[in-house]
């Protein structure tokens, strides 16, 4: 097996570990923001703890939903579309 593929087995089998370092990592984040003032917010929510992680995720999700529901189904075509050429 190649260098790569030792690097490759090796991260696999440690992914549960990369995990819990990638969730913690996001805590620690999500805590730092939630100690820290904005200096001067330009509206209302904007002063809010957690608020742009919150509308980060929110809108992450909005994005998923929208090209699952309404953008697939436009482009999607039959799994022998190119043989019919």
């Amino acid at each position: 097996m190649s260098g790569l593929g030792k690097l490759l087995e090796q991260a696999r089998r440690a992914s549960g570990t990369w995990r819990i370092v990638f969730f913690a990592v996001l805590a620690l984040t999500a805590a730092a923001n939630f100690f820290s003032k904005p200096h001067e917010p330009h509206f209302v929510y904007d002063a809010l703890p957690l608020f742009w992680p919150a509308f980060g995720l929110g809108v992450g999700l909005v994005m998923v939903l929208v090209v699952k529901k309404i953008i697939q189904p436009l482009i999607v075509r039959p799994e022998d579309h190119y043989d019919d050429l």
